[in-house]
This record gives structure tokens, sequence and C-alpha cells, in this order.
């Protein structure tokens, strides 16, 4: 027969459980609202969150035509920004021209590189 040491550990074991179970329960509830409402935040500024994906609400509509005129606009931009757009007549008449000519170091004959001494050489 059972005595009330028995009732008593089954009565603990029974509120355990039923505390765990209780606060799992709560929490994943907490969770839910917590979402429910920053889901509806999220679509009073425009966001809306479903299970096939998220849209965005804009104010304005683009079609193929803005966005065309918009890279158009972009290209010109950059071509103007660029250096090989520029005719020769600018830049003759603005900027003089230089002759190119070589570097001192690459006239110099065998002889002289020869002689070049490091630092590490012996000297005679």
């Amino acid at each position: 027969m059972a005595n009330w040491v028995d009732f008593l550990s089954l009565i603990v074991t029974v509120s355990v459980f039923g505390g765990v179970i209780y606060g799992v329960v709560f929490l994943v509830q907490s969770i839910n609202e917590g979402l429910k409402s920053t889901k509806e935040s999220l679509k009073q500024k425009g966001v809306d969150i479903s299970a096939s994906g998220v849209s965005v609400k804009t104010s304005k509509r683009f079609d193929r035509e803005d966005y065309v005129d918009a890279t158009q606009r972009g290209l010109i931009k950059t071509m103007n920004a660029a250096s090989f757009k520029r005719s020769d007549s600018i830049e003759s008449s603005s900027a003089p021209k230089m002759e190119r000519g070589s570097s001192y170091s690459s006239t110099k004959s065998a002889e002289e590189k020869k002689k070049k001494k490091s630092v590490f050489a012996k000297n005679k």
C-alpha cells in the first residue's frame, strides 16, 4: 500500500512536469505574439511578410522605359567623365604637347651598367 510520501512525491513530480510544459507553452505563445506584432508594424510601413516571400509597397511605379532612361543617364554621365571621349583638338588647344624621349637608364651602355658597383661588391 502507498503511504503519504509516495503521494507527495507524485504531486511534486506532476507539478514539476506541468510547470515545464506550461513554461514551454507560454514561451511559444509570447514568441508568436511578438512575431505577429512585428509583422503588423512592418505591414503598416509597407513591407508584407508571408509564407511565399516578402513584398514591398512603393509609392511609385516603374516600367521598362523608366529603367532604360535611368540606365542611359548613368551611361552618359560615365562617358562624360571618361578621358577617352575627349578629342585631340581640345587637348592640343588647352595643353602643350610633350615629346616622348628615352630615359637615362635605358640609354646607358653595357659598360656603364657593369661599372656600377653594388653595396656588397669588393673595392679594387
